[in-house]
Order: C-alpha cells, then structure tokens, then sequence
C-alpha cells in the first residue's frame, strides 16, 4: 500500500503539491508517509486505493453442550 500511494506522491512536483490536490496539509501528508499517521480517506481515494474492512471469527473455547 505504501508504495501505491509514494507512486502517487512521486507523480507531483513536490509532496506539497500532493497535499494541496486532496484537501490536507503538507504536514498531516508528511506524517502519513513517515508512518506516524495512518494514510486518509482522501490519500487513500487519490491514490486510487479504498480501505476495506472485513470481519473474522474464531472459536475461543470448547462450546458448551
């Protein structure tokens, strides 16, 4: 995921820029692309990604009879 969205960054002029074009700051995009914060909807969406959430269940214990 990473790599799409640095692809992306890479595409503008400077990181600047790329946070300009979806609406953020370019230090709320520096700290997405150094790992401090999560990527955003809106990086996520510019970046041609969408986040998806899927939901596991295991059996924790014996069921009871």
């Amino acid at each position: 995921m990473f790599n799409i969205v640095s692809r992306w960054v890479d595409g503008f002029k400077s990181q600047a820029a790329a946070a300009r074009f979806v609406g953020i700051s370019p230090q709320a995009l520096n700290d997405q692309m150094n790992s401090k914060k999560p990527f955003s909807e809106k990086v996520l969406t510019a970046a041609g990604l969408r986040r998806v959430v899927t939901v596991h269940y295991e059996l924790i214990e014996e069921p009871r009879s």
